[in-house]
């Protein structure tokens, strides 16, 4: 209350009531609680709901809450708190108030703001660990000569996981064409397997002897033996129960070229087979203390007691790793997609991801071929582009087979897929392959004359795959080798190069196998004459004609399709495989690197 005498101001104050500062406080106080306490009413509320509706949702929120990342956070926050209650109650002291000044909407934000950075930092360290799981794949490239001098190579992407506790580690080839993991067993002793690391089941202290349906093997007791029938090749073994993690541990058709198919071509045939044990003197490799291994799955397995020369020993990798949908293994115990996802060995960003896997195979040494469980990598495609999903057809034959529509080369339309075609998407092959009579046709229209001696122009004759969805577009330089004329004048196909390789290089011995010079396209005048005519390019297909229950017109899209495309594998309810353009680094110098690595025996 002012009042102005005299051009003096003078005021009168009321006496204020005694305690009314605190009173106010008190009341402020209360209700910033009750607000609190309606929200975390809801928050209550909205928990219950959410373990009502999904158990697992609740159990995955109290994991996030009760994780060290959240403490950490939580309790820092607290420690603010207390420290500005600390300081509050000696200023109030000073001042002799009977209430300290709180700022407790801040301060209730703030604790808040602490704990959500908490969860968010525990959420990133949880994707990094249980996320998608990635395995860097190598690649191997091996020169060879067929029966009629045709000279060709077969390639294969492997990577490295390991078995057992404490682990033993192996490099398989992940196949998306069978659907079983295949080992060599210690008990396998041909030169194929002694050329690889086999298998100790003894060695692992959770491994043990199963029949087919999981029932335990006694001692001295006969079991149940598989018989796996590929593309190429064969094995004989017997089951094993053990821990598998991904990862390292701590008949030829004349004019088809020779590759390597991984392709199961029936369901494995079973057979009973006498008492199989590991000899005594493998006893000392048995570990005697347990080994820790996190991220790993129960699988079922099987130990090749037998494996055919070709193609396991002209290769480095030591076994195969089946990704062919369930239909294609024995029981769902031994499809790692199944057995993987359902254990949780990892988590995926993208919703249902858990059976999906994406596969980059890589065209050059600067860069690293890849597969990825649980999703896929965006940076693996081309910027801009998207995934283009086709439907499995038929998926419990066990295949990733899609529908063809049609079938073009040199921009003919050919009348072979007029009545029905199939393709298998197949990780295991090294090449394209196609029935024979399709074979004839693609040679006839795709054969083109090489320009400055290599076989890469995109302006030459493509191949077509209509997929429905998707198109599958070859160029030149995916499907063609060079052709030349050997000393007894027929034609044959050369693996390509576009630039002169280093000496003694991979790429060099390669083209000394095949007496032709990579810069000139021409043959070597050391042991031949110059040809008369410039060499032309043809596709490097592989003939093969595969039995039922796949259907008599079935494609194989082996390697060239792999590392022109990102593919993505769903093996959900409603199987489907997705392409993409894949982006790989511009590499002049290497268009198709190889990696030539003698078989040691390990």
């Amino acid at each position: 209350l002012s009042l102005e005498q005299g051009g003096v101001t003078k005021k009168r104050h009321r006496p204020s009531e005694p305690g009314r500062a605190g009173r106010r406080i008190r009341e402020r106080t209360t209700y910033v609680f009750h607000r609190r306490y309606k929200l975390l009413r809801s928050f209550l509320l909205l928990l219950l709901h959410v373990q009502r509706s999904k158990n697992s949702s609740m159990d995955l929120i109290l994991e996030a809450f009760g994780s060290l990342e959240v403490r950490a956070a939580f309790l820092g926050g607290l420690l603010a708190f207390i420290v500005h209650f600390t300081k509050e109650i000696a200023r109030s002291n000073r001042r002799r108030l009977s209430c300290p000044k709180l700022a407790l909407p801040r301060l209730l934000s703030a604790l808040c703001c602490c704990s959500l950075g908490g969860l968010c930092v525990h959420a990133t360290k949880n994707a990094v660990e249980h996320g998608p799981f990635s395995v860097t794949l190598r690649r191997q490239v091996i020169p060879l000569h067929s029966e009629d001098g045709v000279v060709h190579h077969k390639s294969a992407y492997y990577g490295e996981i390991s078995v057992g506790t404490p682990p033993q580690p192996f490099e398989v080839v992940f196949d998306t064409g069978s659907g079983h993991l295949v080992l060599p067993s210690i008990m396998c002793r041909s030169a194929t397997c002694l050329s690889h690391r086999r298998y100790r089941r003894r060695a692992s202290l959770v491994a043990k002897d199963i029949d087919v349906d999981g029932t335990p093997v006694m001692p001295n007791q006969a079991r149940d033996q598989i018989t796996v029938s590929y593309g190429t090749g064969e094995i004989t073994g017997i089951f094993v129960q053990d821990k598998v993690c991904l990862g390292p541990k701590g008949g030829r058709v004349a004019g088809s070229a020779t590759g390597a198919s991984l392709l199961q071509l029936d369901r494995a045939r079973m057979q009973s087979a006498a008492e199989l044990v590991e000899d005594d003197e493998d006893e000392a490799a048995r570990p005697k203390g347990p080994g820790v291994q996190h991220g790993c799955v129960e699988l079922r397995l099987v130990s090749a007691t037998e494996m055919t020369d070709d193609p396991f020993s002209s290769f480095r990798f030591d076994g195969v790793l089946g990704l062919g949908l369930p239909s294609l293994s024995q029981t769902m115990e031994f499809n790692f997609l199944e057995a993987s996802s359902g254990a949780g060995a990892w988590t995926s960003l993208v919703p249902d991801g858990e059976r999906m896997f994406g596969v980059f195979l890589a065209k050059s040494a600067e860069e690293d071929s890849e597969i990825t469980f649980g999703g896929w990598k965006s940076e693996h495609m081309v910027n801009g582009s998207e995934l283009a999903f086709c439907n499995v057809q038929d998926s419990e034959e066990g295949y990733w087979q899609l529908e063809v529509f049609g079938v073009k080369a040199n921009g003919q339309v050919l009348d072979f897929c007029s009545e029905g075609c199939r393709a298998v998407v197949d990780t295991g092959s090294s090449l394209l392959g196609v029935p024979s009579e399709l074979g004839d046709q693609l040679v006839e229209l795709l054969r083109h004359p090489a320009q400055q001696g290599a076989c890469g122009s995109a302006e030459l004759p493509r191949l077509e795959i209509d997929l429905g969805n998707f198109t599958v577009v070859l160029d030149p330089a995916d499907y063609a080798r060079l052709e030349f004329i050997d000393e007894d004048g027929d034609a044959a196909a050369a693996p390509a190069t576009e630039a002169a390789p280093a000496e003694g290089s991979p790429a060099a011995i390669l083209q000394q196998e095949s007496g032709l010079s990579a810069a000139t396209g021409e043959a070597d005048t050391a042991g031949a004459e110059q040809p008369a005519e410039p060499p032309s390019c043809v596709p490097m297909v592989m003939h093969i004609d595969l039995p039922p229950p796949l259907h008599p017109r079935t494609l194989i899209l082996g390697e060239p399709v792999l590392q022109r495309y990102y593919t993505v594998f769903d093996a959900s309810s409603s199987p489907k495989v997705g392409f993409a353009p894949a982006l790989h680094r511009a590499n002049p110098s290497a268009v198709n690197p190889t990696e030539a690595v003698p078989t040691d025996a390990r």
